[in-house]
């Protein structure tokens, strides 16, 4: 997941990235964008994370990856 683009939000200017989850949380508490959200994968595979999508009705793009369509996944 990691090295992850990281900018503050406008009409502030910055940039960093984040090369581990440690800096991740640490840029997050300092305003920066996409902020810090654990994720439990639950075994989940990109077939899998789909499926759960598919039959909860949800849109998604095909090209997103493993933890972007766990994130789209309703918690129960």
């Amino acid at each position: 997941m990691y090295p992850l683009n990281m900018q503050l939000p406008a009409p502030l200017i910055g940039f960093a990235v984040a090369n581990d989850e440690a800096e991740h949380i640490a840029l997050t508490e300092a305003g920066y964008g996409p902020g810090f959200v654990a994720q439990d994968d639950a075994g989940y595979t990109v077939e899998s994370a789909r499926s759960a999508l598919d039959a909860a009705g949800i849109d998604y793009d095909k090209r997103l990856g493993l933890s972007k369509l766990i994130a789209l996944i309703p918690k129960e």
